[in-house]
């Protein structure tokens, strides 16, 4: 630890830190362990690790200057009205003077940012991706399919934020998205979506809570596939479930389903929960999700045929990430997805009536990297492979994917 304050007063962040927590894996639990790691990692610009560390400090007698650095973290993070949380807490405590004063000042350059309190600073945020790579089965059908083939393709995604605080506690955000992936000569393949939504946010208890419309359009090889209207209610926050070390986050979502031409078996609904938890501590990043997905469409019906696009599914997540080096992360993530369709598929087979119901296993596990080009950009190589086992076996696949993308956060 001693050696740890050395680095940092020496300017040299990135050692220090990694000496903190040597200190902390070693077995040293000390609350001005944990302070030292805060600063450092707010040093950093690793604003959730610098908010985990001071949050270790709020059940202790330093609990007024750990809501001040709460304060400034979320400021630095461009949480606002998390921040004016903070620094009001700060002035309601028992705090020292000095530390009470600064709160105050802190929170008279908030209101001092807008008109007033109530009306706030407009935020902004983007995030663009180029990338291109190799996918070696388009169709995701078996190896014995004709239509079995591989490809080279070009990704963009773009999607961008405006955040408008109402006061403290609350504030509006709109964001938009777009996404296009195309294959050379397999246009039929290519994909393009694009997606705006609103939500209203407010904070309450170290929680955040919001409800969020949107809608969204997606085309596959130049034709319209689907619009989707909708209404996503969640909920998050950087500790939860008695361990402070721990986010997580809740979602509920309904959409209605709208299929372009020659996809109007796809109408319906779409409802989703998700609940994921998330990790970060030193070099360690890892993250942990379950989705369950309920499809209610309309179904593809035909004299002979029948098949059901309406399956519920139960997916769970793991993805890891860990910081090898200031500017380099390697990681992993592996998948696992169970779809079972609500009605039998029926068909046609030498003149007999064959009746199965569709259940598929859905495996992925990649490899992933990160280098950081500086504080905005970085390059992200990534390989997926997926494997899907289902009881009809027309929908067996196994699928690989290696991808090199540029990405930057603004």
């Amino acid at each position: 630890m001693a050696e740890g304050v050395r680095l940092f007063r020496a300017g040299e962040l990135a050692e220090a830190r990694a000496r903190l927590e040597q200190a902390r894996k070693a077995g040293l639990d000390s609350r001005s362990l944990y302070y030292n790691l805060g600063v450092v990692c707010y040093q950093l610009r690793d604003y959730p690790a610098a908010e985990r560390w001071f949050l270790r400090l709020l059940d202790g007698p330093d609990h007024a200057l750990a809501r001040y650095n709460l304060g400034l973290v979320a400021l630095a993070d461009k949480r606002e009205p998390a921040a004016r949380r903070w620094f009001a807490s700060v002035r309601e405590a028992d705090a020292p003077e000095k530390i009470h004063s600064l709160a105050a000042q802190q929170l008279a350059r908030l209101d001092a940012s807008g008109e007033s309190a109530a009306v706030g600073e407009v935020t902004t945020g983007a995030f663009l991706s180029l990338g291109g790579g190799y996918d070696s089965n388009l169709s995701a059908t078996p190896e014995t399919s004709p239509s079995n083939r591989g490809s080279g393709y070009a990704e963009l995604v773009a999607a961008g934020s405006v955040n408008k605080p109402l006061d403290g506690a609350t504030w509006l955000t709109w964001d938009g998205l777009g996404f296009s992936v195309n294959y050379p000569g397999d246009t039929e393949f290519s994909q393009q979506l694009v997606q705006g939504r609103v939500a209203a946010m407010t904070s309450w208890n170290g929680w955040t809570f919001g409800a969020r419309p949107g809608i969204s359009r997606s085309w596959l090889g130049g034709e319209q596939l689907e619009t989707r209207l909708g209404l996503e209610l969640l909920a998050h926050a950087p500790s939860c479930w008695l361990v402070r070390t721990l986010g997580c986050r809740l979602s509920l979502a309904a959409d209605r389903v709208d299929g372009g031409t020659g996809y109007r078996s796809y109408d319906g609904q779409w409802y989703q929960f998700r609940v994921s938890s998330h990790y970060n501590a030193g070099r360690l990043e890892a993250s942990a999700e379950y989705r369950l997905e309920i499809n209610d469409r309309q179904d593809l019906r035909a004299p002979d045929y029948f098949a059901s696009l309406s399956p519920t599914r139960h997916e769970w997540r793991l993805d890891t990430l860990y910081r090898t080096s200031p500017a380099w992360k390697i990681g992993a993530e592996l998948s696992v997805r169970y779809s079972r369709y609500r009605d039998p598929h029926q068909w046609l087979a030498s003149g007999d009536l064959i009746v199965q119901r569709r259940t598929d296993w859905l495996t992925g596990l990649g490899l992933v990297g990160e280098y950081h080009l500086d504080r905005n950009w970085l390059l992200r190589p990534r390989w997926l492979f997926r494997h899907q086992e289902s009881q009809l076996e027309r929908y067996d696949y196994r699928r690989h994917t290696l991808q090199l993308s540029l990405e930057g956060m603004f």
